[in-house]
């Protein structure tokens, strides 16, 4: 179908495009040749009047107009898709989707699990591919992983969420303090100046520069504290604290799960932490995608043992 002498099968190709930042990735995503998806990109740029990718160093950037465009551009997509995809009935049984979910270490490591076991049960020819929570995007984290990285489910803490994206509340735990079973100090409990002084192992973005959401929380209230050891990894924590006195601030219902397989005891943190709410989030045009959202109960349906465990705790971890 043509509009205005534009084939609006290359909306598809400015997506790709766009979203890539690449023709040969573009070229993969769309299934076409090289020659193909390079000659859709000349006649996009004859239309546009724009050359809508230029080179900057080793990668193709998007134009200012480019830019602008593209949200529009996926708006029309996403209507097209609703108006062409009806609704059909959904049996996971007989589902051979592929989902792929990004979310931090923490939320694969309390949630996904049980997941995958649900998956293995109700949906066997469902495939799950489980990644980190990308470098943000001009601080968007969401649309990073959703628009760029084509993920079909984000799962980031509330505070981090995008509001032009639909999302739904998944889980809530509490912050906890951990250390060495062994650490002396902490041996009636741990105290604000301990907390202070201390020296303490945390969890750290990949890009260096993005806050964790308890050192966030530290630098508002004006709290600092001595960090040795950054780590990408709450999982790997035990590792740099056990046999010593350092200590680590992260979410109960994982410091649980570790302290099952290492010498460790675990405290209420003496700092007033706001609540750790992790919500899901998805593109627009997955909105009415049955399989997702059936994928998106059975996860809501995981978490409510979690949150429910966490809010249970009382304030003596002993």
């Amino acid at each position: 179908m043509r509009l205005r002498r534009l084939d609006l099968n290359l909306l598809i190709a400015f997506d790709a495009l766009l979203s890539e930042c690449s023709v040969s990735r573009a070229a993969e995503r769309l299934h076409l040749g090289q020659s193909a998806t390079s000659a859709a990109l000349a006649r996009l740029r004859e239309h546009f009047d724009d050359p809508l990718l230029v080179q900057v160093g080793r990668r193709l950037q998007p134009t200012a107009k480019a830019a602008a465009l593209l949200p529009k551009v996926r708006q029309t997509l996403a209507l097209a898709r609703e108006l062409l995809e009806e609704p059909t009935d959904f049996d996971p049984a007989t589902c051979e989707r592929s989902f792929t979910l990004a979310a931090s270490d923490y939320v694969i490591a309390v949630l996904m699990p049980a997941l995958a076991a649900t998956l293995a049960r109700t949906a066997p020819k469902v495939r799950l591919s489980l990644r980190d929570l990308p470098p943000p995007r001009e601080q968007d984290v969401v649309s990073e992983a959703l628009e760029y990285r084509r993920c079909d489910l984000v799962i980031v803490p509330e505070r981090r969420h995008n509001p032009q994206f639909p999302q739904a509340p998944l889980l809530e735990d509490q912050w906890c303090c951990m250390a060495w079973s062994g650490a002396s100090p902490y041996a009636r409990g741990l105290s604000l100046a301990q907390y202070e002084t201390a020296e303490h192992v945390v969890r750290a973005f990949a890009d260096g520069r993005t806050l964790g959401m308890d050192e966030l929380h530290l630098r508002e209230v004006g709290l600092a504290r001595e960090v040795v050891v950054r780590l990408e990894s709450f999982a790997l924590m035990p590792e740099f604290i056990v046999g010593t006195e350092r200590i680590a601030t992260l979410f109960r219902r994982q410091a649980e799960q570790l302290a099952q397989r290492y010498p460790l005891r675990l405290w209420p943190t003496p700092v007033d932490f706001p609540r750790a709410l992790q919500v899901m989030q998805w593109h627009p045009y997955q909105d009415s995608d049955p399989a997702l959202a059936w994928l998106r109960k059975v996860l809501s349906e995981l978490a409510r043992p979690v949150a429910a465990v966490a809010a249970g705790l009382g304030r003596d971890p002993a």
